[in-house]
């Protein structure tokens, strides 16, 4: 569930004037990896260089960058941690995420567009931005680029990026609806061995996932507002394949990408 903004940007403008010796933009702003990367007259300007830079978007709003800086949270390769604002009518610029446990509001920022239905496509000409809390930016954290190629680089990184933001959001028919709240604890595991199953003792198997939402479900990861033969009606392609059929085997067979435990609910049918 998106319990804070992931952003489908399209910039508009550049507001440079808080930047000291900034020469014209000849290229649009665009993200490299988790970095926002600009083209000047004067050379090129990356995240770190473009802190106090103001974004003017379609739509209006106005974003500021506070600040950027690398962090190897994540991953040997690491990412780009921005603070980032928003302004308001009523109270001027505000923190765009939530503050962390530590007084921070880190957001990161992703090559492509975000689709209606939750995805993220390969669009260069477009980025996303995701408060840390987001779908977007946990499945980027888990070490899913969605710019890479597969491990043994047969293809791209983008189809289990995007089983794994079906997977965080409980988006079991792949629509972009969640069926999650927040505080719910997920195991996340793979074929790939980006991430390995933790095996508590106290979760089961819930689903198998590809980029288009669940292949199966063996129970629903939030008990007493949705029942799994409701969520057969809800989701055409997903009958019969929900409760005990619904394991790890059956999921693989079936084309999932992506794995996941969870407590389980005691409705399973």
């Amino acid at each position: 569930m998106r319990s804070t903004p992931a952003w489908p940007l399209a910039l508009l403008s550049l507001a440079l004037h808080g930047l000291a010796h900034a020469a014209p933009p000849t290229a649009p702003l665009r993200a490299e990896g988790t970095e926002w990367v600009l083209q000047t007259a004067g050379g090129t300007l990356r995240s770190a260089d473009l802190v106090g830079a103001e974004l003017r978007l379609a739509g209006g709003a106005v974003l500021r960058i506070d600040d950027a800086r690398r962090t190897s949270d994540g991953g040997a390769r690491g990412w780009w941690a921005h603070e980032i604002s928003v302004r308001t009518e009523l109270q001027g610029w505000q923190p765009l995420c939530a503050a962390h446990s530590d007084g921070t509001h880190y957001a990161v920022v992703l090559p492509g567009r975000e689709q209606p239905d939750g995805s993220l496509a390969d669009d260069p000409a477009s980025y996303a931005v995701s408060c840390t809390s987001g779908a977007l930016a946990k499945c980027l954290r888990m070490g899913y680029e969605p710019w890479q190629r597969l491990p043994d680089g047969t293809g791209s990184l983008r189809p289990t990026y995007n089983a794994c933001v079906r997977l965080v959001r409980a988006d079991y028919g792949g629509r972009g609806v969640p069926h999650t709240e927040t505080g719910h604890r997920i195991d996340v595991f793979d074929p790939l061995g980006i991430q390995k199953a933790d095996l508590d003792p106290g979760q089961v198997f819930e689903a198998g996932w590809s980029d288009q939402g669940a292949v199966c479900v063996h129970h629903l990861r939030i008990a007493g507002k949705l029942s799994l033969a409701e969520l057969e009606v809800m989701y055409p392609r997903l009958q019969g394949r929900t409760g005990a059929v619904c394991t790890e085997a059956f999921a693989r067979t079936h084309g999932a990408l992506l794995f996941n435990r969870s407590d389980e609910t005691h409705e399973t049918r």
